[in-house]
């Protein structure tokens, strides 16, 4: 449970044009026992923000008319807002915004938001605070000096991942399959009489080949996904 003290509610005010993810993190956070404020109008979230002093802003990055790092420019004008971590949502940051988005917000998700971890992220972002400038000015050097050597080791682990990935989803999967063929051709006894005792051991094998293949795809679908998410 997201809670901040024992006197209320935790507030969170989300704004985001599209109502049907106001919907999910509302229902999301409502479950955690959070008071949650929603609006697909950044004047109105501004608005909201000025007279509720939430806990925590969620914004959408890009919206009609007013975007993301417009808003939280009008968020951070206001003196009373100053403690209240502001935290980026998008489905992507483009490259030539990333550094602006790093050096507005405290912190980023990606949308559509995980449902399980979101809470947990959530929980995070409003222990965590707002992001001291001179820690965000140090690790911006250090990403800065060392830049080159930190992007050649992503490039490098997002590498090995899609090679780890495209094993799991062949070299793996292809003699599973194999597998679990032979032993269901086997225990339905198309090859030769079996016990009872060997029919249920064969359909175990089969039963747990299954489960193994079905592991490997939510494997690979993870993999595919964290891939996707760095253009890899």
């Amino acid at each position: 449970m997201i809670t901040i003290s024992a006197r209320r509610k935790t507030i969170i005010l989300y704004i985001d044009d599209s109502a049907v993810e106001r919907e999910i993190v509302r229902q999301l956070l409502e479950a955690e026992g959070c008071e949650v404020m929603a609006t697909g109008n950044p004047e109105a979230g501004v608005e909201l923000a000025c007279r509720k002093l939430p806990d925590l802003i969620l914004l959408d990055l890009h919206m009609p008319g007013m975007d993301g790092c417009a808003v939280v420019d009008r968020l951070r004008e206001v003196p009373a807002l100053q403690p209240v971590p502001v935290v980026a949502l998008s489905a992507s940051i483009k490259e030539e915004e990333r550094e602006e988005v790093y050096a507005r917000f405290d912190g980023f998700l990606k949308k559509p938001v995980d449902v399980d971890a979101f809470p947990v992220e959530v929980r995070g972002f409003i222990k965590q605070g707002r992001v001291d400038a001179t820690v965000l000015g140090d690790r911006q050097e250090k990403e800065k000096d060392g830049g080159s050597d930190l992007l050649e080791e992503a490039r490098d682990a997002l590498e090995a991942l899609e090679k780890i990935r495209a094993t799991m989803s062949h070299d793996l999967r292809a003699p599973l399959t194999v597998m679990i063929s032979y032993a269901s051709t086997v225990g339905k006894q198309k090859v030769g009489n079996l016990t009872e005792r060997q029919r249920e051991m064969l359909d175990l094998v089969v039963e747990q080949g299954f489960d193994m293949d079905a592991l490997i795809s939510e494997l690979v679908k993870i993999a595919r996904e964290t891939l996707d998410r760095y253009g890899y």
